[in-house]
């Protein structure tokens, strides 16, 4: 027993070994920083590189909604609206431009568009005798944050933050072969959707993919146009597809024009984008559309890690508190004054974005602790820990393996954040000695690590889920000694 306080320093670092000694079920070279705490009694339990700042991935959206809560506040909702002078309405028709401003909205949709429209002719307005102005003021500056990979920007979960955002600002597709002996896959895309994506894509054995170093590669060129090319193998369902869209701007417009069409309403002029700052107007709002409140925004973007959420979100908050254009970089400012008002100071901790998807972003664990802390010891004003993936029931942990065990089914409540060689979680461990606040950052992972020739012994079948399998059973029996 390790009660006598001559003895407190060997005891300590004999519980410390025995954390360490779960750092071998890893692959040789991976990166380990964790840190935990008892939630009630806040004994630190085990701790290890605390400080060394890390990549956060997705984890970083911890910080997006807690300053989102506290500043936005759980009724926040995203308005998007038609307006123009009522005075101008007249005899079925809108004599001059009318404005539709958008606010980055990442919930907004074609279907919203077409509702907008139908109230706008239900107001009377069958003709317009000007132009439809789609005005993306709201944010300005990189539709990317810095240090996001080039490679990733044509998939959905990438999707640009823009002011103006449609279907999340993505389209779906498939690839399918139309019979077994194919050669060339088939690409199919909706045909309402204003995009110009063409495919050269030949199907080959594995035999053949691995001798060619082919895969699926697609090239990106302005006004939403793409081109598919490479290789896939022969599959018996569609290889499903989810292209970004680039140019939000000119994918709005289209669909604007179409939607216009398609409900009989006459525009004499075009439908323009418009990037003037919106100031002091002499027009009324005719029509307007509401997001989902805060709440339910913020239950997704944990939930299922949405990016495109969290950067709106960022960016939102950055325009808010500077009174101007939201954009990244204010969004990092806004962010930090928000959670340092509240005694969370992130120091040197790097935020490039909402999201976590830069690598350019670093935080340790000692700082997700502290957030974690305040977010644990204000639930009841926060209601945050509601919207983290529950281990085993939902969320990006509902199948996750290394805490799929039968008896931390619903004990783990995190938020999960991955990249390439980068798998974070940060949360709750319902233990049956109470509540554990845990931080864990693994970066530098490589699953095809050889966990031969290491400094230390390593199991032979050293995985991510082998230690966390082992790091989180130690947390749920871990009983403190006093």
């Amino acid at each position: 027993m390790c009660g006598l306080l001559v003895i407190s320093f060997l005891c300590s670092n004999a519980v410390a070994k025995q954390w360490e000694e779960l750092q071998p079920l890893l692959p040789k070279g991976t990166q380990v920083s964790y840190l935990v705490v008892d939630a009630k009694q806040k004994d630190l339990i085990a701790n290890y590189q605390e400080e060394t700042l890390r990549t956060p991935a997705s984890v970083q959206k911890l910080l997006t909604a807690t300053a989102a809560k506290l500043y936005l506040g759980k009724n926040y909702r995203y308005q998007t609206t038609i307006e123009g002078n009522r005075r101008f309405i007249k005899k079925g028709g809108f004599s001059g431009d009318l404005s539709f401003y958008f606010t980055g909205d990442p919930t907004f949709t074609r279907k919203n568009i077409r509702e907008m429209l139908q109230s706008l002719k239900h107001l009377g307005i069958r003709k317009i005798q000007g132009n439809v102005l789609l005005n993306n003021s709201h944010f300005n500056g990189y539709q990317w944050s810095d240090g996001q990979a080039w490679n990733d920007l044509g998939v959905c979960y990438t999707a640009p933050s823009n002011a103006i955002v449609v279907n999340r600002n993505c389209v779906l597709g498939n690839l399918s072969l139309a019979n077994k002996d194919d050669k060339q896959a088939t690409l199919f895309i909706p045909q309402y959707e204003p995009v110009d994506i063409t495919s050269q894509v030949a199907v080959v054995s594995k035999e053949q993919k691995e001798k060619q170093f082919c895969a699926l590669e697609v090239t990106r060129n302005s006004h939403n146009t793409y081109h598919l090319l490479g290789c896939m193998l022969p599959r018996k369902r569609p290889l499903p597809l989810a292209f970004a869209v680039n140019d939000p701007e000119t994918y709005a417009q289209q669909i604007v024009a179409d939607e216009l069409k398609n409900l009989g309403i006459k525009l004499t002029g075009k439908v323009l984008v418009d990037n003037k700052v919106r100031g002091k107007s002499y027009q009324s709002v005719l029509v307007s559309h509401q997001s989902p409140e805060l709440d339910e925004l913020l239950n997704v973007m944990m939930k299922e890690s949405d990016n495109l959420i969290a950067d709106s979100l960022f960016k939102t908050m950055g325009g808010r508190y500077f009174k101007q254009q939201g954009n990244f970089r204010n969004g990092t400012k806004a962010v930090k004054a928000i959670l340092k008002a509240k005694g969370l100071d992130l120091e040197n901790a790097y935020i490039a974005d909402g999201s976590g998807l830069s690598r350019h972003n670093l935080m340790s664990a000692e700082l997700f602790m502290s957030v974690m802390q305040f977010v644990y010891a204000h639930d009841k004003q926060l209601r945050l820990l509601d919207t983290f993936s529950i281990s085993g029931v939902d969320g990006t942990l509902k199948y996750h393996k290394g805490v799929n065990a039968k008896k931390l089914k619903g004990k783990v409540i995190a938020k999960t954040g991955s990249l390439k060689g980068v798998a974070n979680l940060v949360g709750v461990v319902k233990s049956r000695y109470g509540d554990k606040l845990f931080v864990l950052m693994i970066n530098g992972y490589n699953k095809q690590n050889s966990s031969i020739d290491a400094d230390i012994p390593r199991d032979p079948e050293a995985s991510l889920y082998l230690f966390e399998k082992a790091f989180f059973n130690k947390i749920y029996n871990f009983k403190s000694k006093g």
